[in-house]
């Protein structure tokens, strides 16, 4: 599958170009909010400019979708959106203060809002958290085997700037302040991208692998971590893609500050390299400056390869992209510069 153009908006940019930009510069746009932590001390947030704060949670969210589809779709302006199928991924259940609740309407409501048609039937939104864009992928590869479909439409987007989400990530020791430094800083962004099946003008990157697999000991559990999710999800999108770890140019991933998430990097890291490689392999990751972008962190990692491979900084033509959502779903994806 191909991929690209790709929309997006988050703290440090209201378009894909402005935000990866923003990224590259390692520019961060952190502010504080007007509620307090449990020690009384303001939270620090990553909030998307220009958008009302009064705003609800869902119309934040139906706001969010509808700029990065814009920023998207700009680029295809005669595209026929009636036969392309919107798959929008969101939080995962249960997750206080999450999107899950729009799954029934949340497409329905940016087609209002914003004058667009998708596919009436295929059309769906996927609540997996943060592997939900990756989720999308699978579906949308299922889709595009239909010799009629020839493009679908991937997005993600979710908050964690709302009164309950926020109460509950203090609650459970997993926000960042100032008595608990490896913490997360909540953010908000929705990330878009076009997937083909056949490569287009436009489309620089390509997925060919994906891998999915669970985590019993996730973040919230008190089993010890193994890092076993995650890697049986990067084995499967490597096998795949008939690559090895170490033939990774580079690592993205939805690590967001804590200590968990980057003892399962290592752990995974530690249990796919068999093969020393001659470089140093980076690991981007977005949240440094956008936070915890929640069920839209892996389509953003596919709109940042997109942008890396087309401004050619890119530390080479094949990265692994890692997500990791609280309840334990892991899912990963290979993406590589695509043939122009």
């Amino acid at each position: 599958m191909y991929f690209g153009p790709t929309g997006m908006v988050c703290s440090v940019g209201l378009s894909a170009a402005a935000a990866c930009a923003a990224m590259r510069a390692a520019i961060a746009k952190f502010d504080e909010l007007p509620y307090l932590d449990n020690q009384g001390e303001p939270i620090v947030a990553a909030m998307v400019p220009g958008l009302d704060p009064e705003l609800k949670n869902g119309q934040r969210l139906v706001a969010m979708l509808g700029m990065a589809l814009t920023d998207c779709l700009s680029e295809k302006p005669t595209l026929p959106l009636q036969k392309v199928p919107l798959l929008v991924g969101l939080a995962e259940p249960g997750r206080p203060g999450g999107g899950a609740g729009l799954a029934e309407n949340i497409i329905l409501q940016v087609q209002e809002k914003f004058g667009l048609k998708f596919h009436p039937t295929l059309s769906r939104a996927i609540s997996k958290g943060h592997t939900a864009g990756f989720e999308a992928l699978r579906v949308a590869r299922e889709l595009l085997q239909d010799a009629e479909m020839r493009t679908c439409v991937i997005c993600g987007v979710d908050s964690c700037i709302n009164v309950s989400t926020l109460r509950w990530l203090d609650q459970t020791y997993r926000l960042k302040t100032p008595a608990n430094p490896h913490g997360l800083i909540p953010g908000e962004a929705a990330a878009v991208v076009l997937v083909q099946r056949a490569p287009a003008a436009g489309a620089a990157a390509e997925v060919i692998g994906l891998g999915f697999g669970k985590e019993k000991a996730h973040v919230m559990s008190e089993e010890p971590l193994l890092g076993l999710g995650l890697t049986d999800a990067a084995r499967a999108a490597l096998a795949e893609a008939k690559l090895g770890f170490h033939e990774m140019d580079w690592r993205i991933s939805d690590v967001t500050g804590e200590e968990y998430r980057f003892k399962e990097m290592a752990l995974v890291e530690s249990r796919l390299v068999r093969i020393a490689r001659k470089v140093a392999q980076p690991l981007w990751h977005c949240a440094d400056s956008m936070g915890d972008s929640g069920a839209a962190a892996g389509v953003a990692q596919l709109v940042v390869a997109d942008q890396a491979f087309h401004k050619g900084y890119a530390p080479g033509d094949k990265a692994i992209c890692l997500t990791s959502s609280v309840p334990g779903d892991r899912a990963a994806a290979i993406v590589q510069h695509g043939k122009r």
